[in-house]
């Protein structure tokens, strides 16, 4: 999301910086002169007050005491309208900041927040006409230049936007939401290195505003580093340590950035070369590459979807296994050891080992079984070294490990791998059965995540402001014409797997009350545990089958099933069901999977089936190593440039779901009309795509065209290459 300064923010929110700023001016001033009396000046300095503190409410009832006693009173009028805003009264707010330049002309910042009131209702162009009268009055009113930015952004006049953003920098070279926003329109039009620049610098200025860090974030995701310097690997660091974060997208730039890392490059090279083992010792390698924060980072946040990474880490851990069992290791290479085993962990042990390898894990747990048991010390690398290759929770004397005292890497590692799952298995008994689980493909779908929840995650993406729902949603995207937000929305999630859905939807709307349903405990477990981590009260999850949800007896505002009913046994009766949970005008948000874009899945399953693998541990694992020594199919070995392909749940719910559906756009569109649900547009992150459609399909209502994106799908058939993700209304 894109900082718009003076935008207008949630009911409550404090004011921004210019209207404090004007607020402190206006309380200095005092109020006085026109001859107004001294308790109406009283009274707008304590409105001023109010307002500057952050209580927009407050100070608006004593503005419109000033003005029912002085209706002339321009600043009331200025200060009112901006309270107007900050409220969410747009129409109010455009009333009085009209009076206020009626009654004088001259006044740039009440043209300035007329803008911005005329920005959120809608009026564009008229906004940007206020802007400009700002301006003219005040050439050098920097907030008024990257406003107008903002609004001719939103009108598509993207080079001009940037010309825009250029003049405030010129007047305000430190004008952090401008480095953003200019950031953010130089993406949309293609130019991801120069945009890089000013997030680095937005976020450098106002490291403390996530919107900053979300926009950096965007702007990496297409990235390629030819270079690198330390800085930017400092950027990037700083990054991945933000509390709530996607990683997903980031993670192929970051280890761009950390291929042009000298050690790193040359362990890469070697590994490639073929022999590894005759130019690199495990202890030399993992104390230089504990050196490179960054890489732990990556490595103990989420797994690393890159083969010739994979590579590495899997030689890695087969020397640290070696050489721990020689007794050869040292405290230097604990850093890296403790990141490898919360690699591979969070990835759940997706890596290929060899039989050898087996041996020597299992005469490790019987050593460290025997230390522990008989209350023997046991040094860090005998932990590291299991925990990368055994989740540690699973062992009997696990538990006895709590009792001593760890540190740096080894201290995550024990958290990770036995105090949260404990956690987790305490948590079960607090799930709430919402319906049976009947159906027998539910069932089987049940199993599968009860042994893989999915997918494990360390960090996800949430939003830092709640919207109401309709702020959220409108934009050139969607059709939502009359839709008006219930003020406290009842959401459903269903398929909550392991919580990011649920958290993000509920960070996302303004006062909403969240219920996330899936079938899975050990799924809706993790999600309670991580929902309770990062402090939400806004969710309440439950067990239950979406064909059974009928029964419950409640309806919805909202309703999200994202990647769920194609996994059902008849999906279009459990949208139907869906369906009959909605109140009338209510929304929902639907993912199903392409037919176009999923050939290739299509294919390996074909291939799956052929050679009889099952969803086994072992034959998982063994069915991977297959397809990435494929060289004679190319479109099985396309399977590797999934996300999907580099944890042991998600290849699994990608290649070895007990039950996939999938569709086409017209089959989606004769769902919508026998649902009675209006298609209101796709919900489309990638701005290249984006790009794309737009210069192939310029026309009035393009984007939200089911059959124009049909013949655009069937042209890119990757365009929906994660699902078709989409926005419908209930007639």
């Amino acid at each position: 999301m894109t900082m718009v300064t003076n935008a207008s923010p949630k009911a409550g929110a404090k004011p921004n910086r210019q209207q404090r700023r004007q607020a402190t001016r206006l309380a200095k001033k005092g109020h006085r002169g026109n001859g107004a009396a001294a308790p109406t000046d009283a009274a707008l300095q304590k409105a001023v007050q109010l307002h500057k503190a952050g209580h927009p409410h407050e100070a608006l009832q004593l503005y419109r005491k000033v003005l029912a006693v002085r209706p002339d009173q321009v600043d009331a009028l200025n200060l009112g309208g901006v309270a107007n805003l900050d409220l969410g009264h747009i129409g109010e707010a455009v009333k009085h900041l009209q009076a206020a330049v009626r009654l004088r002309p001259s006044y740039a910042e009440a043209h300035n927040n007329l803008g911005n009131a005329l920005q959120a209702a809608g009026r564009l162009d008229e906004a940007a006409a206020a802007y400009r009268r700002a301006i003219g009055i005040n050439p050098g009113y920097a907030e008024a230049y990257n406003n107008l930015g903002t609004v001719l952004k939103a009108l598509g006049r993207l080079d001009d936007a940037v010309a825009s953003y250029h003049k405030a920098l010129a007047i305000k070279p430190d004008l952090a939401e401008t480095h953003n926003n200019l950031g953010a329109t130089l993406q949309e039009l293609g130019r991801f290195q120069d945009a890089l620049a000013y997030h680095r610098r937005a976020v450098a200025l106002g490291p403390q505003n996530d919107l900053f860090w979300d926009g950096m974030a965007i702007c990496l995701e297409p990235l390629h580093f030819t270079s690198a310097s330390d800085s930017l690997f400092q950027d990037l660091a700083s990054l991945l340590a933000r509390p709530t974060l996607q990683l997903y997208s980031l993670v192929r730039p970051v280890i761009s950035a950390l291929g042009n890392h000298p050690e790193f490059s040359r362990l890469l090279k070697l590994t490639r070369a073929g022999k590894p083992e005759t130019e690199i010792i495990y202890a030399d390698a993992a104390e230089s590459l504990g050196a490179i924060p960054l890489l732990l980072r990556i490595m103990e946040i989420t797994p690393i979807h890159d083969l010739q990474v994979e590579r590495l880490f899997t030689f890695l851990r087969c020397a640290m296994i070696q050489e721990t069992m020689a007794g050869k290791r040292d405290e230097k290479d604990l850093a890296f050891s403790a990141a490898l085993a919360l690699q591979c962990f969070t990835n759940e042990y997706v890596f290929s080992e060899t039989a050898e390898e087996k041996v020597a894990v299992e005469q490790l747990q019987q050593q460290t079984a025997a230390l522990v048991t008989n209350g023997r010390d046991v040094r860090p690398a005998l932990v590291a070294a299991l925990g990368a290759y055994r989740p540690l929770h699973r062992f009997s004397w696990a538990k006895k490990l709590l009792e001593y005292e760890w540190s740096g890497g080894i201290k995550e590692v024990i958290l990770r791998q036995i105090t949260e799952p404990m956690e987790e298995q305490s948590l079960r008994s607090q799930i709430r059965r919402l319906t049976p689980i009947q159906d027998t493909v539910s069932q089987a779908v049940r199993e599968q995540y009860e042994e893989n929840p999915y997918p494990r995650w360390i960090k996800t993406g949430v939003f830092s402001e709640a919207k109401t729902i309709e702020d959220r949603l409108r934009g050139s995207l969607f059709h939502l014409e009359d839709y008006v937000s219930p003020e406290n929305p009842e959401i459903l999630v269903a398929g909550c797997g392991t919580g990011q859905h649920a958290l993000v939807t509920a960070s996302s709307f303004l006062n909403s009350r969240v219920l996330a349903v899936d079938l899975s405990l050990s799924s809706l477990t993790y999600a309670m545990r991580k929902t309770h981590e990062l402090g939400f009260t806004n969710i309440d999850y439950a067990q239950g089958d979406i064909m059974e949800l009928g029964t419950i007896g409640r309806q919805f505002d909202l309703i999200e099933c994202g990647g769920v009913l194609h996994h059902l046994g008849d999906p279009l009766g459990g949208w139907r069901v869906l369906v009959g949970l909605l109140r009338p005008g209510g929304l929902m948000r639907i993912s199903l999977y392409s037919e176009t874009a999923r050939q290739p899945v299509v294919k390996a399953r074909a291939f799956i089936a052929e050679k009889g693998y099952l969803p086994s541990f072992e034959d998982i694992l063994r069915c991977r190593q297959d397809i990435m020594a494929m060289n004679g199919d190319p479109e099985i070995s396309r399977i590797a440039i999934f996300r999907d392909f580099f944890s042991l749940s998600e290849f699994r719910d990608l290649l070895f779901h007990v039950q996939e559906h999938r569709f086409t756009l017209p089959r989606i569109v004769a769902a919508l009309k026998s649902l009675k649900l209006k298609f209101l547009g796709f919900d489309i992150q990638d701005q290249g795509t984006l790009r794309k459609f737009k210069k192939s399909h310029p026309e009035s209502g393009a984007l939200t065209s089911p059959s124009r994106w049909h013949e655009f799908e069937l042209k890119n058939p990757n365009t929906f290459l994660q699902m078709y993700h989409f926005w419908c209304q209930k007639i």
